[in-house]
């Protein structure tokens, strides 16, 4: 049943957040894989903790598709250029909502009319019965573009009949697809940046996706989601050559690291990237076209590595290191030997957590003060409330590991703490006219998360360093091996 260019696809779609279309979304990827199809999950906008859960439920790890961060190219080419025997988007805040700058409308809807997808709305009927109809036929016909073509009705009271809303939703040319009862044994974990990161309960976020996929097998009829899925089987020309959907695993575990050419050798420098339970968040994709430029992947933890890998860079992501401080503070060998190998030259991208971890220290909610690398000159603080959500639009500020001073760049960020920096003579980007991150020599680190589908020149310009630090130092000049794990 595979397909060659296009796989089947639809867009799992909610009128607001908080309807259980994430549940649902994971429960009809389950269910579909352990009926024998290869699945592939997307998330629509810039969330990693969502595409974590995809890995679980689906097989394949989970990708994004963010209009405002990598174009309707990249978005396009990220569902053409996977062989799966389905393709399920998961929607983001309501249908319609997202950002809207003028120029790039990044809406679960835009996303849907791009890929000629249809859209399956997740309605919570808990408090709702004739109304529902009135709700779909409006989110129906709003956008003639978008095509609704299937309702869930989520936390379904089952002693309710079924009649009056059936009807409405029918006089709306929607079907139902299903009528689901809440299910408590079926939450997911969460904190305040939402979910848990799924690797961090792997054996507890197995079985609920068990559950789930018994749930919607029960509850929902599949089959017909399937065959709606079927009409959107018409090819989306990409400009990409067609790749098989990324394995379980294809953030660097150790089954995974290392070059995506089978068979080959890595032809491209050796990054180091930090994988633990403190740093997890990373675009798949971004993994992805490091391989595809050959660049071999290995990984390693800053949690209990007593060294760095063997490498020619680092790649520091973001995560939860402020749940970690302890430990990332008491791991004092490790912490000397990055700093060393920052300053002896290894180029380091990081992004928001990994900004932390470079701070002089890291102060907590409960005010005790944990001293971390020390290679960015200034102290990160923890607060209660949001300190940074949104999308960023802002330009290397100097010449940096990025590439030339000037170049616009689009990225997300989400944070709770703030980097106060000793001077701002070395900032990563200007933002809306003020600093913001820092950069010198061949490390750079920001808040700022980007999806290097977006920009693939600067993450061609990170790779050039990464080759020149290669070539100008012998094995015994780089970082000593360690625990890393490559394949």
């Amino acid at each position: 049943m595979s397909r060659a260019v296009t796989a089947p696809r639809l867009v799992i779609g909610a009128p607001r957040s908080g309807e259980g279309k994430t549940t649902l979304a994971l429960g009809l990827m389950a269910a579909l894989r352990l009926r024998g199809l290869r699945v592939q999950g997307f998330k629509v906008g810039p969330d990693y903790l969502d595409t974590g859960y995809q890995r679980y439920a689906a097989g394949p790890a989970g990708r994004n598709l963010d209009l405002f961060m990598m174009g309707e190219d990249a978005v396009r080419d990220a569902v053409a250029g996977v062989q799966a025997d389905v393709a399920v988007v998961e929607g983001v805040m309501g249908l319609f909502d997202g950002h809207r700058d003028g120029v790039t409308p990044s809406s679960t809807a835009e996303v849907a009319k791009l890929l000629r997808a249809p859209v399956v709305l997740v309605v919570d009927a808990s408090r709702m019965a004739a109304s529902v109809g009135a709700l779909v036929l409006g989110f129906a016909t709003y956008d003639p573009d978008v095509r609704v073509a299937g309702v869930i009705l989520n936390r379904w009271n089952p002693r309710r009949s079924r009649d009056a809303v059936q009807a409405a939703v029918e006089r709306a040319g929607v079907e139902v697809l299903g009528y689901v009862p809440a299910a408590e044994h079926l939450e997911l974990p969460s904190r305040h940046l939402g979910l848990v990161v799924a690797d961090e309960l792997s054996a507890e976020v197995e079985a609920v996706m068990d559950r789930l996929a018994a749930h919607v097998e029960e509850h929902v009829d599949v089959g017909r989601v399937l065959a709606l899925a079927e009409e959107a089987a018409d090819a989306l020309s990409p400009a990409a050559p067609a790749r098989e959907a990324a394995p379980a695993d294809a953030a660097p575990t150790p089954a995974s690291v290392g070059s995506a050419r089978s068979g080959e050798a890595a032809s491209g420098p050796r990054i180091a990237v930090a994988w633990d339970d403190a740093f997890a968040f990373y675009y798949a994709d971004n993994l992805e076209l490091l391989r595809d430029r050959g660049a071999e992947l290995i990984r390693f933890s800053p949690l209990t590595a007593a060294e760095l890998p063997v490498c020619d860079g680092l790649y520091l992501g973001g995560g939860y290191p402020e749940l970690h401080a302890r430990e990332l503070s008491g791991n004092v060998e490790l912490r000397r030997r990055l700093a060393a190998a920052i300053g002896a030259g290894l180029p380091l991208y990081a992004e928001c957590g990994g900004l932390l971890y470079l701070c002089r220290s890291l102060e907590d909610l409960d005010g005790r003060t944990w001293p971390l690398v020390g290679a960015v000159p200034g102290r990160a603080t923890m607060h209660e409330r949001l300190q940074g959500m949104g999308y960023r639009e802002a330009h290397l500020a100097g010449d940096s590991l990025l590439g030339p001073a000037g170049v616009s760049v689009r990225g997300h960020e989400f944070h709770y703490s703030t980097c106060i920096l000793e001077n701002e003579r070395h900032p990563a980007y200007i933002y809306e006219g003020s600093p913001e991150g820092y950069a010198a020599g061949d490390l750079f680190a920001s808040y700022i998360h980007l999806h290097f589908a977006g920009c693939p020149a600067l993450l061609e310009h990170w790779l050039e360093r990464c080759r020149a630090f290669a070539g100008a130092s012998s094995p015994s000049d780089r970082p000593a091996p360690s625990g890393g794990q490559s394949s």
